[in-house]
């Protein structure tokens, strides 16, 4: 299958509300971080990818806009990256972002309720990064190592 084959896959599959993994499957308590396939990284600092979701740096190295997406609540993987990655529960993530939105600092990511959106996103986005259970394929997205 080619890359564009890849991201329509994907993207009909996320309009469908279809998930290539359910959140359930999630609980073998693993993630794995994705970017745009443009992007040179092939790891990222935890520290960086905290301050990156929590939009306290903008800026990949190379100029680009850091572009975060999330997964919403209902998938427990996003509960394990909110507690290793952005050292955080979610109700103090919640808190976090009524904070910056009621003092006009920014908005938290887009939220994605099928996996295979934040695929989509990341290939759609060459600043993108997003995070899947591990278990899943990112599709055409680059798998980074966390440090």
């Amino acid at each position: 299958m080619t890359r564009h084959q890849t991201i329509i896959v994907v993207v009909v599959l996320g309009l469908l509300g279809l998930d290539l993994a359910s959140s359930s499957a999630a609980d073998g308590g693993r993630y794995k971080v994705i970017v745009n396939p443009s992007n040179p990284i092939t790891w990222i600092d935890q520290g960086f990818l905290r301050n990156a979701y929590l939009k306290k740096e903008i800026e990949w190295a190379d100029g680009r806009t850091i572009l975060p997406v999330d997964l919403v609540t209902k998938f427990s993987v996003r509960d394990l990256f909110t507690r290793e990655v952005l050292k955080k529960t979610s109700a103090q993530l919640r808190n976090y972002w009524n904070q910056r939105i009621f003092s006009g600092q920014g908005a938290p990511p887009p939220e994605a309720d099928v996996s295979a959106s934040v695929i989509a996103y990341v290939l759609g986005h060459p600043g993108a990064v997003g995070y899947l259970p591990a278990e899943l394929d990112p599709g055409g997205a680059k798998v980074i190592e966390v440090r």
